[in-house]
């Protein structure tokens, strides 16, 4: 009986102990408001050849791929439609509306409920255009919920300094436990999923990557010798997939977790660098480095001998 008391005061302590700082809500926050507004901007002068009546692939066949209940931006081109709005003045406010929702997460005004209402929007855009969405969307999606979920203008915030706020005991140890234990997990499946089938195992899989059409135009790295060099696609194939199921492990582990996160991340600005996937490598290094970098706590600010002075002289009213 002792053992499971002392079992479940360890697993309590794992998730409610509220210890680390705040700083990683600052810098999750930022990091991924900017990253979804440049993701955005980069595909805002396709925006009509992706989700307008005129797009590329017709909005009645990819209706039939996804529920009926779902809501798309068609449905709300749509409804206004019927109301009287044109459809360029719905693409033009949702573009502006986009824009706006990221710059009040970055500067961390009202971020949740600016969060909520860019889920929305973004699930609206892409689940209903299915055929252009990849793993940076979902990421972002997933992302976009963390920041509803985390207090994110507790740290670094226009909300703070206009309202001049104070920092509440907010226990965010919870939510970011979950997210720790969510990236490990995505990891380890993903390695996982890797070592099943044989193509990672013998390199071929890394063969067909470096040599996809879209792949390596931005560098035009030269990797013809690697027909050669067998060994070196089957050694990288083995790499990803050691890295990714052991990240649960090591990532852990205060002496292996700094070079663990190296390598993660080593990996993630090699797919940028040859797959030219610069925003999911981009999202993946923000998720790495919000669980995992900021786990120590901060340490006191020293400040000099006329300030602390001063501080301890004065009153707090007078401050």
């Amino acid at each position: 009986m002792r053992k499971v008391t002392v079992l479940y005061t360890k697993i309590e302590n794992f998730f409610f102990e509220n210890k680390g700082n705040m700083e990683f809500l600052g810098f999750f926050r930022i990091s991924i408001g900017v990253m979804v507004l440049l993701h955005f901007l980069s595909i805002i002068s396709d925006f009509d050849n992706f989700f307008s009546s005129q797009s590329i692939v017709p909005q009645d066949i990819m209706a039939v791929f996804h529920p009926s209940w779902l809501l798309t931006f068609s449905k709300i081109t749509s409804f206004f439609e019927s109301v009287g709005v044109a459809e360029i003045a719905v693409i033009f406010m949702t573009k502006t509306l986009f824009i706006t929702l990221c710059c009040t997460i970055i500067i961390g005004f009202y971020s949740r409920i600016s969060a909520f209402l860019l889920l929305i929007l973004q699930v609206a855009l892409l689940k209903g255009s299915s055929f252009f969405i990849y793993g940076v969307d979902f990421f972002t999606s997933m992302s976009l919920f963390y920041l509803i979920l985390l207090p994110s203008d507790a740290h670094f915030s226009v909300l703070r300094f206009l309202f001049k706020t104070k920092v509440r005991e907010v226990n965010f140890m919870p939510v970011k436990r979950m997210f720790q234990i969510h990236i490990s997990m995505a990891y380890f499946f993903s390695g996982f999923d890797k070592l099943l089938g044989y193509n990672w195992r013998n390199g071929e899989s890394i063969w067909k990557a470096i040599n996809l059409p879209y792949a390596n135009r931005d560098f035009n790295f030269d990797f013809s010798w690697m027909a050669d060099y067998s060994s070196v696609l089957i050694f990288i194939g083995w790499s990803t997939i050691v890295i990714e199921m052991l990240y649960p492990i090591f990532v852990w582990i205060p002496k292996t977790q700094k070079t663990w996160m190296v390598l993660t991340i080593s990996m993630h600005l090699g797919i940028a660098l040859v797959l030219n996937l610069y925003y999911f490598s981009a999202i993946m290094i923000i998720w790495n480095l919000t669980n995992f970098y900021f786990e120590k706590e901060s340490a006191p600010v020293k400040l000099p001998v006329f300030k602390r002075w001063f501080y301890k002289k004065a009153s707090p009213a007078s401050i």
